[in-house]
Formats: structure tokens, C-alpha cells, sequence
């Protein structure tokens, strides 16, 4: 295995994104043993405390398996499954994340509730068709994160009120960091994720469809505290696995 020493990049996103080019490249496959703590911060060049830190986050994602007083092993080759490295970092940034998710649930959950007032046949068409491609996403095995954006969106655009809809578009890149994020990661690490989100997705597109304001608030509401749990078992997780990768 050839690693490239660190130079620019910050330490950890480093060595994520070279784990994952030699995913990518075939040259780790499911099972293949990794070099030791010791040893790759020896080759990278990085203190061990990067590569413990590297390693316990793609351990976190299901990306590697540390079987301690054996090794770190590749776990999981499938492309939908390597995680960006700033998507995986941003998971270190808890604070961060809840703050967004904070901002989410104050523009969300009302602009749900203005939604099923104002939505229009044009409306109820795009949030629909945001709605099925999610269900494409769940039968291919995608992670589905562009149309759960796109579902987002179109509702915030459904309210017809364009100071709320350029609120929204201000969070853009910041909800799309949240949303792969979270969906990525809840997906490596629990069965049927994929179908819950759905099936969520689907409820709110019809509480608006319906035209229940309350009852769509309540689901929107949900909805964003369930990713926001998440987020916290998830961050939970990586900080306890933080303890060590390997000798």
C-alpha cells in the first residue's frame, strides 16, 4: 500500500480521503488488513493522534472494523459508503451541527404549517416528484440526500413567501453538509433507515397535501428532532470509540 506523506491538508481529512482513494481503487478490499496506528503515522508523517482520531471516524461510519489485539481491517468497499472527509469531520463539530439543526426546525416546521395552507396543484406536483425519487433512491440502495434537499426546498418555496424562501436558500450549503451527513451515517450504522426516512418524507407530503397545517407541523417537528437524536447517538459513538485504533 503507498500513502502519500501530509503536506497541506489538515492531518485527519488527509487520511480519510487516502483510505478512501485506496478504496476506491481497489487496492483495499472487505477483509484486507490496514497498517498499524504506529506504522501509518510513521508513513503519513502525522502524529498517532491524527491517525487514532482518522481511524475511529471511518470505524464510526462502517467504513473500517478495529478488532482490537488484531488490527483495522476494510469492513465496507461499496462506493455509496465512503464518506467525503469533510463529511465525516463534520461529525466531530457537534456544536455546529445543532446549530443548524436549531435553525432547520425554526424555519421548517412553520414554513410546513404555511405550506398547507398555500401549496398549489404546481406546488404539491414538485414536492411529489422530490417524493418519488426519494422511493427510486430506497428500491437502488442511494442515500438519497438530493431529493430529500429538494424536498425541503419545494415546501419553503410552497409558502410563497420569498424572504422565507431566501432564508432557506442562505442554509443551503449547510443543510446539504447536515443531511449527508446524518443520512450516511445512520445509514452505515441502522437497518431500514432508508424506509423510515421515507415513510416520514411521505407523512409530511401528505399532512400537506391535506391541508392539515397542525397535524404537518407535528410531524415536521418529528421529523428534524429524530435527525437531531441522531446526531447524538451517533456523535456519542464516535467519542467513545475515540479511545484508541490500534498499536
Amino acid at each position: 500500500m503507498d500513502f502519500t506523506p501530509v503536506k497541506m491538508k489538515k492531518a485527519v481529512e488527509y487520511i480519510i480521503d487516502q483510505v478512501k482513494e485506496l478504496i476506491l481503487s481497489g487496492e483495499l478490499r472487505p477483509g484486507d488488513r490496514l497498517l498499524t496506528e504506529r506504522e501509518l503515522a510513521e508513513r503519513l508523517q502525522v502524529s498517532r493522534a491524527s491517525v487514532r482520531e482518522a481511524l475511529s471516524a471511518l470505524n464510526m461510519a462502517g467504513i473500517l472494523e478495529i478488532k482490537h489485539g488484531e488490527g483495522i481491517f476494510l469492513k465496507n468497499a461499496d462506493s455509496n459508503a465512503v464518506i467525503e472527509p469533510l463529511t465525516i469531520i463534520a461529525i466531530m463539530d457537534k456544536d455546529k451541527i445543532k446549530n443548524i439543526l436549531e435553525v432547520r426546525k425554526a424555519l421548517e416546521v412553520e414554513a410546513a404549517g404555511i405550506a398547507a395552507e398555500r401549496r398549489q396543484p404546481q406546488d404539491l406536483e414538485k414536492i411529489k416528484n422530490a417524493l418519488d425519487h426519494m422511493e427510486e433512491d430506497l428500491i437502488t440502495g442511494d442515500t438519497g440526500e438530493e431529493a430529500d434537499l429538494r424536498f425541503h426546498f419545494y415546501i419553503a418555496e410552497s409558502t410563497g413567501n420569498p424572504l422565507l424562501i431566501r432564508m432557506m436558500n442562505s442554509i443551503h450549503q449547510a443543510m446539504k453538509q447536515t443531511l449527508s451527513t446524518t443520512r450516511k451515517l445512520w445509514m452505515s450504522s441502522t437497518s431500514g433507515t432508508s424506509q423510515r426516512l421515507f415513510e416520514e418524507h411521505r407523512d409530511i407530503y401528505r399532512a400537506i397535501d391535506s391541508g392539515n397545517k397542525n397535524r404537518v407541523r407535528e410531524l415536521m417537528y418529528s421529523h428534524l428532532f429524530k435527525v437531531e437524536s441522531e446526531l447524538e447517538r451517533v456523535y456519542d459513538m464516535y467519542k467513545k470509540d475515540k479511545g484508541g485504533a490500534g498499536k
